[in-house]
This record gives structure tokens, sequence and C-alpha cells, in this order.
């Protein structure tokens, strides 16, 4: 099959980058002015789709979070506010990785196609152009085995089916800003949560685990997870094999590292926590998570130590 001429003049991977480079206004933009090019106005209608869902995503979260923070509540739904405003700030932090990555993906030509959002954008476009059935808008991709730096006829690169590197380092991005947000701007809505009611009015009562001794912490859990969420966007951008196992072994080795100061400064009091005796024993629980913790990203980080000499040794990824 032969490639499709576009309508705009520009190359296929150049206008679908720009389909994502303005997010659901160039994918309307470039769905209205590219009328042949089949490849960019899928990305145009997967751009339109994804970021217009998050940016309605993010509306309701916003009026949610306005709705508990009303005086009303008379701050009893401070907690709720807190938590919606932390899910907004991660919906924001997913978008723009997802964002960074769709662009990357497409000037390098590569095809990646969503789950369900790509989906669809092909059954929209189908329907846009008449086209009944269930087969795919793409049929020059959906019909080639996708393999690693593969071409199609049209000469456009096929990227091998990664989903589950994809998601694990975004979702190692997204769970990092947000104890990164967390840790900093609220570090006293860690804590146990408790309901009390009397004379008829309900509370939540909050009960903080971390002392002043945090910024002891601070510094090094901030530099885990800066690195964390840089390693993860370095990898998403380059994916390449001794590039993932250079990150996983510094985001363990920092990890261990954060483990073992959080057991030297220690900084968590249980005293107010309303669970009598068993109070006394919760700091020893602690310290064993801790361990295991340190212990556990020590021997990860050996592990895939080994795995990234091997693979300089032998100049191949042992997968």
């Amino acid at each position: 099959m032969t490639k499709e001429q576009s309508s705009t003049g520009l190359k296929t991977h150049v206008a679908s980058t720009l389909a994502y480079l303005g997010v659901w206004v160039s994918g309307i933009v470039f769905v209205i002015i590219e009328t042949r090019d089949r490849v960019v106005r899928f990305h145009a209608m997967q751009s339109i789709i994804l970021f217009a869902g998050f940016h309605v995503l993010l509306l309701v979260l916003a009026a949610v979070r306005v709705f508990f923070g009303s005086p009303v509540w008379g701050g009893t739904m401070a907690p709720l506010t807190i938590t919606f405003l932390i899910l907004q700030n991660l919906v924001v932090a997913f978008s723009i990785a997802l964002w960074i990555l769709m662009m990357v993906k497409s000037y390098r030509e590569e095809q990646l196609i969503l789950p369900l959002v790509g989906e669809l954008a092909m059954w929209v476009l189908q329907r846009m152009n008449g086209v009944a059935g269930t087969g795919s808008y793409l049929p020059e991709y959906a019909s080639k085995k996708r393999h690693k730096a593969g071409r199609d006829e049209s000469g456009f690169r096929l990227s091998e089916s990664h989903a589950g590197r994809v998601a694990a380092s975004v979702a190692a991005i997204v769970w990092s800003l947000f104890i990164l947000i967390l840790f900093n701007l609220y570090p006293d809505y860690v804590a146990y949560y408790a309901a009390s009611g009397s004379d008829g009015v309900d509370q939540l009562l909050r009960y903080p685990i971390l002392t002043g001794e945090l910024s002891g912490v601070l510094p090094v859990l901030n530099a885990t997870l800066a690195l964390t969420i840089v390693g993860h966007i370095v990898a998403l951008v380059v994916d390449r094999y001794p590039v993932r196992e250079a990150v996983e072994v510094l985001t363990h080795v920092m990890g261990m590292v954060t483990a073992l100061v959080f057991l030297k400064v220690f900084p968590f009091y249980f005293g107010d926590l309303p669970f009598g005796d068993i109070v006394e024993s919760i700091p020893t629980f602690v310290v064993v998570v801790l361990v295991i913790t340190a212990v556990a990203n020590g021997i990860e980080a050996l592990t895939r130590l080994v795995r990234l000499v091997t693979y300089a040794a032998n100049g191949r990824a042992s997968l």
C-alpha cells in the first residue's frame, strides 16, 4: 500500500506531532485541514479524545474540590478538598507525561494506538467517512505484526508492543509526583483518620504521624523522587534496554538510601493514635517495613546492575 499524500504539504510524522502539540485544539485543526492522510487524521482524532477527556476530568475534579471546600462544611471536609487537589495534580502530571510521549513517538514515526482512546478515534473517523463495520481505520498497521524497528510498506515505523513498560514508567512518575507533593506541601495530612460523633455532630479526626524531623529526610527523599521522575521520562522517550536498566539501578539505589535515612532519622510519632496498647508495637512494625524496603531495593539494584553489565559484555540485551 502506498503512502497517502498529505493535503497539508507536511510530512506525516511532522503533521502527526503537531496534532498533539496544541492538545485537543491542534487535533481539531488537523482533523479539519487534513483530508487525505489517514495517519495524521488518526493522531489528530486521538489527540482530541485523549486531551479533551483529560480537560473534562480536571474540570470535574476542580468542581468537586470547590464543593467540599465551601465554608458551609466548616472545614470538616478539608481532607477531601486536599484529596481532590492531589488528584488534580496527578491528572495534570499524567497528561503531561503522555503528551510528551505521544509527540516523541509520533515524530520518531512510531505508531502508538492507545487502548480504548485509539479504538474510539478510529471508530469516529470511520463514521465521519461513512465507513460501516468494525475494521481498523488504519488497516496497513492493524494487519502487520509489530516488531521493534519494523516498517510497513508506507515507510512508517511500527513500535513494538511495550504497553507494560509505558504503564510502569507512567505509574512511577505519577506516584513519585504524588509523594513529592504530599510530603512537601501537606505533611500534616499523612495521618490516621477516624470518624467521631457527639451531640448529633459528626466530625473527622486527624492524627498526624510525621514529626518536625521530617526535614532531615526531605532532601534525600526529594532527590530520589526527582531522579525517578526524570529517569522514567527519559526511559519513555529513549526506550532502550540499557537506558531503562540504568534508570532502574539508580532509582533502586536511591530507594535503599532513602529507606536507610528514614530508619536513622525516624520522623514518626504514633503516641496519639487511638489504638490502646497496640500503639507501642507500631514503631517496631515500621522499622521492619523500612528494613525490608532497604534490602529489597538493594537486591533489585544489584540484580539489574548484573544484567546491565552482562548486556554490556555480550553486546545485546538479555530480556
